[in-house]
């Protein structure tokens, strides 16, 4: 078996795997992509799996023979990387019966990769222990249009959990019914929400929650082509494909929070900001808050809001910028930081936040989108 492929393709379906292979686990397998030639379609299939996501991809290729064989994913993908731009030729020879340290019995295959002047000769493990790539349905239950899809994950991304003792926290949920998509995410200490209209209704209302680690790969799915993505539910499993690229994850099973419960309602105090005047503000003075709680008091009053961050041992930071607010004065402690990433997903000039009082849920949200919006709980102030 054989094939030559061109380097910016092998690269890219190389990087594609990386977040998926799991090059730190106890299983050596799962730390090797598998490689599958197909002279039918003219190229080679890429999987990878860490036995809760897989992910497979094809590539066009010149391909002699058809044949599978594993490698480790992170020597490949280095290898390649640095290999100039022409094509790359892979051969595969078993390597069953050469003896190795002290006598011992090889199994697997060699991979011998040549590019240019440059040849390797890399140890691949038997196919027979890559895990078999998970079933999936064939029947798609939603189409994405790619770019709302784009939007909608970076929008709810940052507000993931990382705490593993939540594990309904470690994803984002994601609704439909009918024409309206919904995904939502929280950490305990702020919840992103984005609401979209989808141009096909689905046949059946979802409600599942995606890992974090599978958004992630899914982000990275979506960033090639323009072509819609297609979705479905299998058993435990949901299934995003695109062209020829299939992801597979199972869901987290648990019960996601009630989010309508958590967004304010009554929040009736408005700050109109400069998106970028805020954005600046914030970078300058979180500089000098506490490195745990990131908080800045925020100081509000009749078209003007004060910044400011006050740290034991380390020092004071103060910044006044305009605002549009003709309430009556108010103090709030919020993490600079979950302000910051909302910020940098906005694409208008302004941005809202509503306000109820000093110790309750803040809203921040771009003016030009009120579907979108996240929650962000206020901290004590001293």
């Amino acid at each position: 078996m054989e094939f030559s492929i061109a380097k910016g393709d092998f690269l890219r379906g190389l990087q594609k795997t990386q977040g998926v292979a799991d090059t730190r686990g106890a299983i050596p397998i799962l730390s090797n992509i598998l490689i599958e030639a197909d002279t039918s379609k003219k190229g080679i299939w890429i999987y990878a799996t860490d036995l809760k996501i897989g992910i497979k991809g094809f590539y066009k290729a010149e391909v002699k023979g058809e044949g599978k064989f594993t490698i480790n994913a992170r020597k490949v993908f280095d290898i390649v990387k640095e290999l100039p731009e022409e094509d790359i030729l892979i051969k595969i020879e078993d390597r069953v019966g050469e003896g190795g340290e002290e006598g011992v019995q090889l199994s697997g295959m060699w991979v011998t990769l040549s590019c240019g002047n440059y040849k390797t000769r890399l140890s691949g493990l038997p196919v027979d222990e890559f895990p078999a790539f998970p079933s999936y349905g064939k029947s798609y239950l939603v189409k994405f249009e790619p770019l709302q899809l784009k939007e909608m994950i970076k929008k709810t991304l940052f507000s993931i959990s990382s705490d593993e003792t939540r594990y309904a926290l470690n994803g984002t949920l994601l609704e439909a019914e009918g024409n309206i998509v919904k995904m939502v995410s929280t950490d305990g200490h702020r919840l992103s929400y984005i609401r979209r209209e989808n141009p096909k209704k689905v046949e059946k209302n979802l409600n599942v929650i995606i890992p974090q680690k599978t958004t992630v790969e899914l982000l990275k799915l979506i960033e090639d082509g323009e072509e819609d993505v297609l979705f479905s539910i299998y058993e435990n499993h949901v299934v995003f494909k695109k062209d020829d690229f299939i992801l597979v994850s199972r869901v987290i099973d648990g019960q996601f929070p009630n989010y309508e419960a958590v967004i304010p309602k009554n929040n009736d105090r408005r700050v109109v900001i400069d998106k970028e005047t805020f954005n600046h503000a914030l970078k300058r003075v979180s500089l000098l808050s506490d490195e745990k709680s990131r908080m800045v008091k925020l100081k509000i009053e009749k078209n003007h809001m004060e910044l400011i961050s006050d740290t034991v041992g380390i020092g004071e930071a103060r910044e006044g910028i305009d605002v549009n607010y003709k309430g009556d004065e108010l103090n709030i402690g919020l993490n600079a930081r979950y302000m910051l990433d909302v910020i940098a997903t906005v694409d208008s000039d302004k941005v809202f936040l509503d306000l109820k009082d000093s110790i309750s849920p803040s809203i921040l949200m771009p003016s030009n989108d009120e579907n979108y919006k996240c929650v962000i709980m206020p901290m004590r102030l001293q």
